[in-house]
């Protein structure tokens, strides 16, 4: 696989997209929820309150977003999907479970990718044309999802980490900027910023949760300044006051989940009034031809 050439270093969007899922459901591959925390109803009450304030603080900075959503909440709450829709964001498939697809065999995992835009499409009523898979599971082992994603008719994928130093995810090797898979398919990597000979990630989740405000802005200004759309990504939970404790977690589990969650939301507001962000479909709606990279997939 050769290198990607940057792209054009002139004023580059940024991508912010939304993954929404249950905090408890996102949950089950990482750790093991007791039962006492498997309540449908509050679930729900999860999702729907804190999705409403993503609308809202969007609305409040004049930005539309991508949403990559589950297709088990299209089908369970189709009310809301049709509410992100009508507020003019870009509808994309999260899978249609939160499980890791890598656990799937190729049949498995094809369900998933087609369950999802079936069901998001008849909820939005929009096309599906973008994916991402949870816990960012395409990986070496299954690197087949990203042919079964243009057979479905995907246009373009956001699921890989290029980062070697993961307990659940990473492809070193893959470029760190967008670009065209043989077969079509467009990926869009998660962001890194290379510094010392290594990649360090950054834009969302986790990582936007922990490093302080300062340092996500200097790593989004490097990134732009090297031509690379930075891509910011967070759950609902991140970012509504509905946040279910587990008081069970290990010190570091619960480290790794609930640092700096209180504060990712104004976090957020800040970035979004500091630099221009757009939707992955408006990207390639506006960028220059990206370069086709090999990448064997079989």
């Amino acid at each position: 696989m050769r290198s990607s050439p940057d792209l054009p270093a002139s004023s580059v969007p940024h991508l912010i997209s939304f993954d929404i899922e249950g905090f408890i459901e996102s949950s089950h591959d990482s750790f093991v929820v007791p039962r006492r925390y498997l309540s449908a109803k509050e679930a729900t009450r999860e999702i729907e309150e804190n999705t409403m304030v993503i609308l809202e603080s969007l609305a409040e900075c004049s930005v539309t977003a991508t949403f990559f959503i589950l297709g088990r909440i299209a089908r369970d709450m189709p009310n809301l999907v049709q509410q992100i829709a009508a507020a003019g964001h870009e509808i994309a498939a999260h899978s249609f479970e939160h499980r890791r697809l890598h656990q799937f065999d190729r049949r498995g995992s094809h369900e998933q990718l087609r369950l999802a835009k079936e069901y998001l499409e008849q909820s939005s009523g929009q096309p599906v044309i973008g994916f991402r898979a949870p816990d960012f599971s395409i990986v070496r082992d299954n690197l087949y999802v990203l042919d079964q994603l243009r057979e479905l008719g995907y246009q373009y994928d956001s699921s890989v980490f290029p980062i070697s130093f993961h307990d659940a995810y990473g492809l070193p090797t893959f470029p760190r900027v967008p670009f065209i898979l043989p077969n079509g398919l467009i990926e869009f990597p998660l962001s890194t910023l290379e510094m010392a000979g290594a990649r360090l990630p950054f834009g969302g989740g986790g990582y936007l949760r922990l490093y302080p405000l300062w340092l996500t802005r200097y790593f989004l200004h490097a990134a732009a300044r090297q031509g690379v759309p930075t891509v910011v990504y967070l759950h609902p939970v991140e970012m509504g006051k509905v946040v279910p404790y587990i008081s069970e977690l290990s010190f570091l589990r619960r480290f790794r989940t609930y640092v700096g969650i209180r504060g990712a939301r104004s976090k957020l507001i800040c970035l979004l009034r500091k630099f221009k962000f757009v939707t992955f479909s408006s990207f390639l709606a506006g960028s220059s031809p990206l370069a086709t990279i090999q990448v064997n997939t079989k």
